[in-house]
């Protein structure tokens, strides 16, 4: 509730300011490598049942291209469950050479809810 309550209190200047951009996945208007760190939370993996595996992959893939570092929490889907497409979305990344690891982190949001997946490249 704090980090959200600090974000709504700086929303409005952060727009005026061009903080924050209107950007959707799986196409985002940022060039390569813009950022060091693209942080995905609580949308990839959580919403495995409503969008595809191939709109996580393609998402993760554009999220590599802008950032030299994803890291996307929680894999979990809703219900509390590792997402149905975390192991096939991992094996893909590694075969087309992503250095992909999945870390145990010191919160829990979501029962369950320790790893976060790291992309790098």
């Amino acid at each position: 509730m704090a980090a959200m309550n600090e974000f709504m209190k700086d929303y409005e200047k952060g727009k005026k300011e061009k903080r924050y951009i209107n950007a959707s996945l799986p196409q985002l208007p940022f060039r390569d490598k813009k950022f060091n760190i693209a942080l995905c939370s609580h949308f990839l993996f959580l919403y495995s049942e409503q969008l595809t595996e191939k709109f996580h992959f393609e998402s993760i893939k554009e999220l590599c291209r802008v950032a030299k570092i994803v890291k996307i929490f929680p894999v979990l889907e809703l219900g509390s469950v590792k997402s149905r497409h975390l192991e096939a979305i991992i094996k893909r990344l590694e075969k087309e050479n992503f250095r992909v690891k999945l870390k145990k982190v010191a919160y829990e949001f979501q029962k369950g809810g320790n790893e976060m997946l790291e992309i790098a490249n």
